[in-house]
């Protein structure tokens, strides 16, 4: 169990340094409106958070984090971060990105 402790603290450290550039933002963005499944959602929208980068890791306790934008009517207006802590039956790391509709 301590192995696993060790490996979920080094993931906080890391994660955390692990941003996005401008232009990660500009390409999540573009597909995802380039998706049939959430370009809908970008005319009837308030405004959206967008995560470009979500870095994901874990051996039995696990996390995740990625920092995001948040665009109103299509202006970036401010930034987010996304932080999330799991327990249970789990192995692996994964990237992937995220985008959150308001």
């Amino acid at each position: 169990m301590r192995a696993s402790i060790r490996l979920f603290l080094a993931l906080l450290i890391a994660l955390p340094f692990a941003h996005a550039a401008a232009d990660d933002y500009e390409d999540a963005i573009r597909i995802f409106r380039d998706s049939s499944h959430s370009a809908r959602f970008f005319n009837n929208s308030y405004g959206y958070a967008v995560f470009p980068t979500i870095g994901k890791g874990g051996f039995g306790i696990g996390g995740a984090h990625g920092a995001g934008r948040v665009y109103v009517k299509g202006a970036h207006v401010g930034d987010a971060t996304m932080t999330q802590l799991t327990v249970g039956a789990q192995l692996g790391g994964q990237a992937y990105s995220q985008i959150v509709f308001l």
